[in-house]
């Protein structure tokens, strides 16, 4: 009889566990979607992946931390990882990571280019 009702338990803490997952991550896709949107940033891959988890006590009880990253684009031809911090439902932070340095994209658009035909013939 007691293994019966610890193996429900052991289910039902399975269970709630899955469904607070998929509800943490779809609001995690929600809010980083939209900081992409407002910031004028492609959301690439319309995902998000779960890069870490802890129990924490906050607000007065116990909640799983939740990091999630995701990839977006500045300027179409590049990727770049974000991340977003929620704490049960409640998003703490979200990274976009450093501006663009202007720069760092002109030296890249006059970086030489290598003819690999060229290459082949010697």
């Amino acid at each position: 009889m007691y293994s019966t009702l610890f193996a429900l338990v052991i289910l039902g803490a399975a269970l709630w566990l899955w469904r607070d997952s998929l509800r943490a991550r779809e609001a995690a896709a929600r809010v980083s979607r939209r900081a992409c949107e407002s910031e004028g940033l492609q959301f690439l891959d319309d995902t998000v992946s779960l890069a870490g988890m802890r129990p924490i006590l906050a607000y007065g009880r116990p909640h799983l931390k939740r990091i999630y990253e995701f990839e977006f684009s500045r300027q179409g031809d590049d990727r770049h990882t974000g991340r977003v911090t929620l704490t049960g439902e409640r998003v703490d932070t979200i990274y976009l990571g450093p501006p663009a340095d202007q720069s760092d994209v002109a030296r890249r658009s006059a970086a030489p280019v290598v003819d690999l035909e060229s290459r082949r013939r010697h």
